[in-house]
């Protein structure tokens, strides 16, 4: 795991119930977001270290790469 200083808010999000890839199974429920990051882009990837409910549009988060995959944890 890398934590960067990547910041970045919640553009839209879901939280999965129910998955059909393998290896998430048994993982539900689990959040997936786009987030806006300060340059104008756009970054996907789960959402970390926050339950599904609590996660909000605008809620500011910060990147941390795990296995080469952006997550996400609040900022």
């Amino acid at each position: 795991m890398c934590e960067v200083t990547t910041l970045g808010t919640v553009h839209t999000f879901t939280v999965v119930h129910r998955s059909f890839v393998p290896e998430f199974r048994g993982r539900e429920p689990y959040v997936l977001a786009w987030v806006d990051l300060p340059d104008g882009t756009r970054a996907f990837g789960q959402v970390v270290h926050c339950p599904p409910e609590q996660v909000r549009i605008g809620m500011p988060v910060r990147m941390t790469i795990v296995d080469d995959l952006p997550q996400w944890r609040p900022a």
